[in-house]
């Protein structure tokens, strides 16, 4: 067996061992890692910013919601073409569910690549609903869940009684077979309250395939609020808590011992907006090129050629909560622009 096959074999015993909740073809994955492999390891995938509701801590929310400007159907699909073929496809927003083509797009993308993953406030989500998205070839949902108190869940996101329906959107996924996690995100506060671990808890009650969750980040609309940060010993704290895998970090890839990016410090993470803009991430308000203009491998190669990405911050944490990668390039955004700005 080649290094990358003895690789590939490493990762799913790995993964097999640590009870990783992927679907796991050893013959395909190895071809993967030997083949197949390009540019795309993890693609984040915006194809809306259409929502039902207005979360005061949404990482897109400086964004600005421009419909008409919205990728079609076949430009998403020629973007999975460009990414073929990736290891993951995960379809974000706004609310993917929105989008009347999303069955149609998840099934072109689990067609090009191994995995194809979700993310979602779970409004829409019925029995049928969650039978679709399973049958058309999606590998895991995430159900956004804010709080263990319905009442509060409800008014994070400005909805009554979304905590019921999100939580009855987790039990109809995973009654049809769909691997379903609740998504949530840490503050200061639930950390403290112990709200975080409750959730945890609410995720092995509805019987959940797991946890994902994210630190705080000033990003989105809490780009200008970097007091949300958690200290080193909140992180040492989470890290005692979130016991891997069944409670992971952003995504199961990602570094789960310390607020270091993996997916930006190796060059295999990166994100495209609802209108075809490339971006290091969801979180970094700047865009690289336009789908819609040049190639993907272009824009990539311009992207991962930038000299921010051989700053020391990338290999040590999340540029976004970097003091430096901020004076750099976030406070010097001009005012009032709009976002994403161009590099």
């Amino acid at each position: 067996m080649s290094d990358d096959g003895e690789r590939a074999s490493g990762v799913i015993n790995t993964w097999q061992e640590k009870k990783v909740p992927l679907h796991f073809e050893q013959e395909k994955l190895v071809k993967w890692f030997t083949e197949e492999r390009g540019a795309v390891f993890y693609l984040m995938f915006g194809i809306t910013y259409n929502c039902q509701l207005k979360c005061p801590h949404c990482c897109v929310g400086n964004y600005e919601n421009e419909p008409l400007r919205q990728l079609t159907t076949e430009e998403v699909k020629d973007v999975l073409d460009q990414a073929n073929k990736a290891f993951i496809i995960n379809f974000f927003g706004g609310e993917p569910t929105m989008r009347p083509d999303l069955m149609e797009l998840i099934k072109y993308a689990s067609e090009r690549s191994i995995y194809v993953l979700c993310d979602t406030n779970g409004l829409k989500i019925t029995k049928d609903y969650a039978r679709q998205l399973k049958d058309n070839g999606l590998e895991i949902l995430y159900v956004s869940i804010d709080s263990p108190h319905p009442e509060e869940h409800d008014r994070l996101r400005g909805m009554k009684g979304l905590f019921e329906k999100a939580t009855q959107g987790i039990k109809n996924a995973l009654e049809v077979g769909l691997k379903c996690e609740l998504s949530t995100y840490i503050t200061k506060e639930n950390l403290a309250n112990g709200d975080f671990e409750r959730v945890i808890q609410l995720a092995r009650d509805l019987g959940a395939t797991g946890v994902r969750y994210l630190l705080p980040t000033p990003a989105g609309r809490w780009l200008y609020h970097p007091e949300v940060v958690l200290s080193k010993e909140e992180e040492k704290k989470v890290r005692k808590i979130a016991k891997f895998p069944y409670v992971c970090r952003d995504f199961y890839f990602q570094n789960q011992s310390s607020s270091q990016c993996r997916g930006l410090s190796d060059n295999v993470y990166f994100y495209i907006s609802p209108y075809g803009e490339v971006q290091p991430c969801c979180f970094i308000p700047l865009k690289f090129g336009n789908i819609r203009e040049e190639p993907l491998n272009t824009i990539l190669e311009r992207m991962w050629g930038h000299s921010m990405f051989n700053e020391c911050w990338v290999k040590e944490e999340c540029p976004m909560i970097s003091k430096e990668f901020r004076a750099k390039y976030i406070d010097t955004i001009p005012k009032g622009c709009k976002l994403p700005f161009r590099m």
